[in-house]
């Protein structure tokens, strides 16, 4: 059944479900708006915006035994994440600050007969921050932006071990739990092992500019895991702000990149090139600055080009997407590398919706991935990596970075092990989807460009410019992913399409299963003609393409197309 009621986990049978019903056109725009009549039926939300059940329970606890008053919480899976959220809150609010951190150590020791040389004890600290009133608001934007709150599976591990002593269990329980972090940390290297892969081998063949120039990557140092996709930008704008710290800073500059007596002057700019997820634009303008060149096409490279030119100011970094999501747009990526080795900034690529069939390794300095997506499929579980170019003049400052105290790997261990063996078909989901995505875009929706449909957001759909900068950097046997967009003439267009359409709804993509959102109107609600200045146009409806039979998403979507052109019929 794809009618999920709102605020439902989505699928109704998926545990740990990422995604939440979100059925109605109308359902979207009061979620969006913050209707306390519609929040009030959730039971779950996407996890870096709605704590979970089991993370609601674990906010209970922590509230139970540490809260002062009308305060809530939100819990981090490490002393130093929680520390980072108090020192942001703090900033804004000052000294008189009542916002406080509060800890819950768990220890578990083997039993002397099932010890090992690995380890033989584990210790789990989880944090959380409580706070009331507008300090709880800026403890939920941190916790929202930054996506290193505990996992729902984490929270249900703490949950159950509370109030328990490790005396109090059983030996069962003990070797349990350490056979949990032993696979664990063999999820985490395969997982590690396959990101590697991908961007070597993709389809199991290799890629041809590497065969010219090989690249050694090494997953254990240039793979990074994180707790998800947003931890991966928010992890790589850290790392920019380590550079600045320890490299750029230094007077002598012995590894600055730059060929310009201004490159050398201290920076936190950063660069948004073309319409990005909208946390990830937020999560620059919070920690640092940024300017915005949200067409993402010749023309913003040729403003972007000026800028550098007149040196007013230097760029430490530029962050793109490969595709845009929802725009499905694609940068010049041999242009901007030019201009980043002329100029010396590094250029971060989140890489999420092209996955498998982009090649886009030999443009980054730094790829971010959220690896929830596609990557998983299964969509109940969260996580996220960074991927090093060991080309990149970062490069070396970047492993200072991640072998420092400074980098936390916080993905919790079942996380890992359910990713790992989601992730086990990978490639055939990547080639099954393209094919369902391509033929959905030839045999229904192209046909309707025009006429019921006013735009086809999609690689090969989206503009001339952004075909041919994908077909640059697409893999031998790539094609052109899983998520497409559909513009409206208007909003009643939109809203009746999306209400009749027979598909899961709600937030996330690169699901098994398809979904769709009304994203303009979720992410953007309250600026929509600002949006639309880029192209973001609020009749629009992502769909994200699974894996189900191509015959029943064809009839399912001519059906909602029949019901828009019928409202069409009725007022000739």
């Amino acid at each position: 059944m794809t009618e999920i009621d709102f605020g439902q986990p989505l699928p109704s049978d998926l545990e740990y479900a990422v995604s939440f019903g979100i059925p109605t056109w109308d359902s979207a725009i009061s979620y969006a708006e913050k209707d306390p009549n519609t929040l009030s039926k959730m039971v779950t939300g996407y996890p870096r915006y709605f704590p979970q059940p089991a993370v609601q329970q674990l906010c209970s606890l922590f509230i139970e035994d540490y809260g002062r008053g009308s305060e809530g919480c939100r819990p981090f899976p490490s002393v130093k994440s929680a520390t980072k959220c108090l020192e942001y809150v703090r900033s804004i609010t000052g000294p008189a600050s009542k916002a406080h951190l509060e800890v819950r150590k768990l220890e578990f020791e083997t039993h002397t007969e099932i010890k090992t040389k690995e380890s033989t004890k584990l210790v789990v600290n989880v944090a959380a921050v409580l706070a009331s009133d507008d300090e709880f608001d800026r403890v939920k934007e941190y916790w929202k932006l930054t996506g290193e709150g505990v996992s729902s599976r984490q929270a249900a591990f703490v949950n159950t071990f509370w109030n328990n002593t490790n005396a109090a269990l059983d030996d069962k329980v003990r070797s349990d739990i350490f056979l949990m972090v032993k696979e664990g940390e063999e999820s985490k290297r395969l997982i590690k092992t396959r990101i590697v892969d991908n961007h070597t081998h993709p389809f199991g063949l290799e890629i041809r500019e590497l065969a010219k120039n090989p690249m050694v990557l090494e997953p254990s140092k240039d793979v990074h895991l994180v707790s998800s996709g947003m931890a991966a930008i928010f992890t790589a704008r850290k790392l920019l702000d380590f550079w600045e710290k320890n490299v750029t800073s230094n007077s002598t500059c012995p590894e600055c990149a730059c060929q310009l007596k201004q490159s050398c002057l201290p920076s936190s700019t950063v660069v948004i090139f073309g319409f990005p997820f909208k946390d990830t634009q937020v999560i620059m303008e919070k920690f640092g600055a940024m300017k915005f060149f949200g067409l993402g096409n010749s023309r913003d490279l040729i403003g972007l080009k000026d800028i550098l030119l007149k040196g007013e100011q230097r760029i430490l970094a530029i962050f793109v997407e490969t595709p845009s999501n929802p725009l499905l747009n694609m940068p010049n990526l041999g242009e901007l590398r030019k201009l980043a080795d002329e100029f010396g900034f590094f250029i971060v690529i989140d890489d999420t919706i092209g996955g498998l069939n982009v090649n886009i390794l030999p443009y980054a300095d730094v790829v971010c991935t959220s690896i929830t997506k596609l990557f998983s499929g299964t969509s109940n579980v969260m996580g996220g990596s960074v991927l090093l170019n060991p080309s990149s003049k970062l490069y070396s400052c970047a492993r200072r970075y991640f072998e420092s105290g400074e980098f936390e790997d916080l993905l919790w261990y079942q996380d890992a092990i359910v990713l790992e063996n989601n992730s086990r078909d990978f490639e055939d989901r990547t080639v099954r989807d393209n094919k369902n995505t391509k033929d959905l875009l030839h045999k229904m929706l192209l046909p309707q460009e025009g006429k019921t449909i006013k735009k086809i957001y999609y690689p090969t759909t989206s503009s001339k410019e952004t075909f041919e900068n994908y077909e640059a950097v697409r893999n031998e046997l790539g094609g052109y992913g899983c998520m497409l967009s559909l513009s409206f003439y208007d909003e009643e267009d939109a809203r009746i399409f999306y209400d009749s359409l027979k598909v899961y709804k709600g937030p996330s993509n690169g699901t098994n299963f398809t979904l769709a959102c009304s994203y303009v109107q979720l992410a953007h609600r309250y600026e929509l003609n600002k949006v639309s200045e880029f192209g973001a146009d609020p009749n629009l409806v992502r769909v994200s393409v699974g894996l189900e039979d191509i015959q029943q998403l064809l009839n399912v979507f001519s059906d909602s197309i029949e019901v828009v052109r019928k409202r069409h019929s009725r007022s000739l």
